[in-house]
C-alpha cells in the first residue's frame, strides 16, 4: 500500500479468511467491482482492510474529493490503464520477444507521460480552485510532480520521438490484405509506414504447400513473414533496447503502488455508483473504539443483494449491538432472510473497515480486529471424518481465531447430528463464547437453544446473549416472510409445513 491510502504509521490490517470471504459471497462481488479496472488481472483489495481509524478517515477524505470531481477520475482511470499496460512490458522482456508487436506496446511509456502530466495539472487545477483539501491528495499532486522530474525528462517527449522514429504508435504501419471469395487471406501488402505511402509493393507469396488452388492459403499468423517494415521494427527495437529497459525498470519499480492505490478508489467509487443507481442510501459511520464492541445500523442491506437483483430492492433491517458486545441467537421463519441479515452485518463491517461508505441510512461502528464465519457446508465426501467432523473442526478454528474484539458470525454451525445432539453441543459452544466475551450473531432452528438465554446470562459472566427473530406475516392462513430481524422471543416455529405448502402446493 502506498501514501493515498495511508497516514504514514505503520499498517494494522484487519483479518479475513478466505472461507470467510466465500461464506459471505464477497468473493464475485468484490472481484466485479475491479474488474474494469484492472484488465482481469487480480488485485487484492483485502490488504487494504485496516483496524487504524486515523486511516479510514483519511480514505474518506480522498474519495469524497474524487466523488465530487469526475475528470479527476477519468484522468486517473486513464493513467492507472498505462501504468497496467507498462508493467505487462517486464514480461515481454523476461520472454526475450523482441518482436514488432513488443515494439508497438512501448508506446504507452508517452501515453503514460502524457496521462500523468494531465492528471498532474487536472490536480493543480482543483486545488487553485480550492477544491482539494484532503492530505491525500494534495500528497497525489507532490508525488506525481516528483515522478515527472524522476520517469521523464523535460524534453521527454522529443526525445521519445526522437528515438522510436515515430513506430511507437499502432497507427504509423498499415497493411492491406487480398481475400478470395471464401475470405481467407491470400496475400498482403504494406501501404504505409509512418503516414506516408511505402513504395516496396511486395505482396507476400504463398507457400509452396499451399498452391493447389483447392487449397486455402493457410497465414495462421503474420510473425511467419517476414516483410520489410517488420525487419526494420525489429532492428529499431533491438538497438534501442538497453535504453527502453532502463526506463522501463525506472517507472514500474516505483508506480506499482501508485496503481493499487489508484485502483482501490477506482473500485470505490464504482461500489458508489451501482449503490446510487439502484437508490440504496449510503452513509459513513461514526467510529467507536475498538473496546467499545458497539455496531448500531438503521437501515442497513445486503450489497451483494443489491448487484446480483438490482431490479428488487432489498428489505432493510436494523442493526444493535449494545456498548461491551452482544451475541445474538437469530431464530424465525424458513427463508425468511436469516442468512442474508448476517451477511449484510459481515459485509458491512468489511466495507467501514475497507473506509468506504456502508449501505445504511446511519451507523455508528467499533473496529474489530478480524471477521470469523462458521458456516455449515455440505459435506466433502474426500474426507473421513464425516459433516459432523468437518463441522467442528470448523467450529474449533473459528473459537481459536476468534478474539474479544472480533465479529464471529455462525450460521446453523453444527448440524451433522440429531436435534438433541446437536442442542447440547451447540449450548457448549455457545457457553464457550459467552465466557470469552465475543461479538456475533449465532443463526439457528433450535428454538430450545434460543429460549435459554436469559439462564445462560444468569449463570455465566462474559457477553450478554439476546434473542433476534425472523418475522412472519399471517394472514388469512397464509404465512409469508416479512425479511424483517427484531429482537425478540422465539416464535417456537420455523413455519416449516406452510412454506411447504406455498411451495410445492402439497
Amino acid at each position: 500500500m502506498g501514501f493515498l491510502t495511508e497516514t504514514g504509521k505503520a499498517h494494522e490490517p484487519m483479518l479475513i479468511s478466505s472461507q470467510a470471504l466465500e461464506d459471505l459471497l464477497l468473493v464475485d462481488f468484490m472481484k466485479d467491482l475491479f474488474a474494469g479496472h484492472t484488465g482481469g488481472q487480480a488485485f487484492s483489495w483485502e490488504r487494504y482492510l485496516t483496524r487504524r481509524g486515523e486511516d479510514i478517515i483519511y480514505r474518506r477524505d480522498v474519495l469524497k474529493e474524487l466523488a465530487a470531481c469526475p475528470s479527476l477520475v477519468e484522468k486517473m482511470t486513464a493513467l492507472c490503464g498505462c501504468i497496467r499496460m507498462i508493467s505487462r512490458l517486464k514480461d515481454i522482456h523476461m520472454a526475450g520477444e523482441y518482436g514488432p508487436e513488443a515494439f508497438r506496446e512501448f508506446g504507452t511509456m508517452q501515453e503514460a507521460y502524457e496521462q500523468m502530466n494531465a492528471m498532474h495539472q487536472e490536480l493543480e487545477k482543483q486545488m487553485k480552485a480550492e477544491q482539494i483539501h484532503s492530505q491525500g491528495l494534495l500528497r497525489l499532486y507532490d508525488v506525481l510532480t516528483e515522478k515527472l522530474k524522476k520517469n521523464f525528462c523535460d524534453e521527454f517527449e522529443k526525445n521519445w520521438t526522437s528515438r522510436t522514429s515515430g513506430m511507437e504508435r499502432i497507427s504509423s504501419l498499415s497493411l492491406e490484405f487480398s481475400l478470395d471469395e471464401e475470405m481467407h487471406i491470400q496475400g498482403a501488402t504494406i501501404t504505409g509506414l509512418y503516414k506516408e505511402k511505402y513504395g516496396k509493393n511486395g505482396f507476400l507469396q504463398r507457400k509452396k504447400e499451399n498452391m493447389h488452388e483447392e487449397k486455402p492459403w493457410d497465414l495462421s499468423s503474420l510473425k511467419d513473414m517476414i516483410t520489410p517494415a517488420e525487419e526494420l521494427l525489429e532492428a529499431e527495437l533491438r538497438f534501442n533496447q538497453k535504453e527502453f529497459y532502463q526506463l522501463l525498470y525506472r517507472m514500474t519499480l516505483d508506480m506499482d503502488d501508485l496503481y493499487q492505490d489508484l485502483t482501490f478508489y477506482l473500485g470505490a467509487l464504482e461500489y458508489c455508483r451501482r449503490m446510487g443507481a439502484a437508490h440504496i442510501s449510503l452513509c459513513l459511520p461514526r467510529i467507536l473504539e475498538r473496546g467499545h464492541k458497539g455496531y448500531k445500523a438503521r437501515g442497513l442491506v445486503n450489497p451483494v443483494l443489491v448487484v446480483l437483483n438490482p431490479s428488487k430492492k432489498p428489505v432493510a433491517n436494523d442493526v444493535d449491538f449494545r456498548e461491551g458486545g452482544e451475541i445474538f441467537l437469530l431464530t424465525g421463519i424458513n427463508q425468511g432472510g436469516k442468512t442474508t441479515y448476517l451477511r449484510a452485518v459481515g459485509t458491512a463491517q468489511l466495507l467501514f473497515q475497507l473506509g468506504w461508505p456502508v449501505p445504511a441510512e446511519e451507523a455508528a461502528m467499533s473496529l474489530v480486529d478480524r471477521i470469523v464465519t462458521v458456516f455449515s457446508h455440505e459435506e466433502n465426501t474426500a474426507l473421513q471424518h464425516g459433516k459432523l467432523g468437518q463441522e467442528l473442526k470448523t467450529m474449533r478454528r473459528g473459537m481459536e481465531e476468534a478474539t474479544p474484539y472480533s465479529l464471529l458470525l455462525c450460521n446453523e454451525p453444527i448440524t451433522g447430528t440429531s436435534p438433541m445432539e446437536n442442542l447440547y453441543l451447540s449450548r457448549e459452544v455457545l457457553c464457550a463464547c459467552k465466557i470469552n466475551g465475543f461479538k456475533g450473531i449465532w443463526v439457528t432452528h433450535l428454538y430450545d437453544l434460543a429460549s435459554r438465554v436469559d439462564a445462560m446470562n444468569e449463570a455465566l459472566p462474559g457477553s450478554p446473549l439476546s434473542s433476534l427473530t425472523a418475522e412472519a406475516i399471517v394472514h388469512d392462513g397464509q404465512v409469508d416472510a416479512s425479511y424483517r430481524i427484531s429482537r425478540g422471543a422465539p416464535a417456537f416455529t420455523s413455519y416449516a409445513r406452510e412454506v411447504m405448502r406455498k411451495e410445492t402446493s402439497i
